[in-house]
Order: C-alpha cells, then sequence, then structure tokens
C-alpha cells in the first residue's frame, strides 16, 4: 500500500510538471495573420508487428527529471496573402534544459538566446558569465530562447513546423 502511494504521488508531481512544461512553453510569432501552436512529445520504443523495436513519439503524459521533451511548434498563415519576414520565438520553460542542435525546421535558420532573448546566435558563438564572474562558453542549460527565422514567404494557408528538444532537470 506504502508503494502504492509512493507511486501515486510522483505520478501527480509528474504530471503537475507536464502541465508547467506545456504553459509555459508560449512562442510568439512577428508575422501577422501567423496561428501558432505547441506540442510536447517523447519518444518511446514501441516494437512493430514484426517485433522490430522503432522509436515512435507519443504526447507527454508524465515527465520525471532527466526525460526528454521534444516540442514541435506548428505555424499555419491563417490570412489571405502571403507572409513574409515570419520569425518564431520560443521561451524555454523553466527547469527545461535545451539540448545543443536540437533546434530544427526546413526552410528555417535556428539561433538561440542566453541572454533572456536580446541577443541571439549559434551556441557554439554565445559567452555568458559563470557564478565566478569570469566568462565561459554557452552550454544548453544556459539557453533561454530558441529562434527560427523562416526564409521564404508562407502562403495564405500553408503551414510548416519547428521543433527543438530539452530535459527536465
Amino acid at each position: 500500500m506504502k508503494t502504492h502511494a509512493t507511486c501515486t504521488s510522483k505520478l501527480s508531481i509528474s504530471r503537475l510538471l507536464v502541465a508547467a512544461i506545456l504553459a509555459l512553453a508560449s512562442p510568439a510569432i512577428t508575422a501577422a495573420g501567423m496561428e501558432l501552436k505547441t506540442e510536447a512529445f517523447q519518444e518511446v520504443e514501441v516494437k512493430n508487428p514484426d517485433g522490430k523495436l522503432v522509436k515512435k513519439r507519443q504526447a507527454v503524459a508524465t515527465a520525471v527529471p532527466g526525460a526528454e521533451v521534444i516540442y514541435v511548434i506548428t505555424y499555419r498563415n491563417t490570412g489571405t496573402e502571403a507572409s513574409d519576414k515570419v520569425v518564431v520565438n520560443n521561451p524555454i520553460p523553466a527547469g527545461l534544459a535545451y539540448v545543443p542542435g536540437s533546434a530544427q525546421g526546413a526552410g528555417t535558420r535556428a539561433e538561440v538566446s542566453v541572454d533572456q532573448g536580446k541577443q541571439f546566435g549559434a551556441l557554439t558563438a554565445l559567452q555568458v558569465k559563470g557564478a565566478n564572474g569570469a566568462t565561459r562558453a554557452a552550454r544548453g542549460e544556459d539557453v533561454t530562447h530558441v529562434r527560427w527565422t523562416v526564409l521564404a514567404p508562407v502562403a495564405a494557408a500553408a503551414s510548416g513546423s519547428v521543433s527543438y528538444r530539452a530535459v527536465l532537470k
């Protein structure tokens, strides 16, 4: 009985963490007439009918420290004309560490920020001040925002998606 109560408590905490993860991942978009949708997934291994193990994405139901979460942000042009200069800017939720190099999106340029979105660039080019005041190379856990610049106009009614991975601290 005691084990069951402990598991229920951990499950409740995990569900609260998932709710917080989804609520805090609020991307912004710069172009008018664009709509965003954010989803959070985890990769799990499942057996195919032939018995082979394959990785599949499933919506995050529970998450524990160390779990990797995949954020997928879908953008859609709800306007009647093409939208150019589309930029998707996504803060990394508190309690998560960005996985370096994981930002993806066909036809986009991805950059990160380590200063709350004031400056963006490649993670390898960014620096932060360490606890001792000395400057050091930025790491995944320093990333506060991921930004994707869509390189071509997004036609009316067209959509695309971008994604990144983060680990629950």
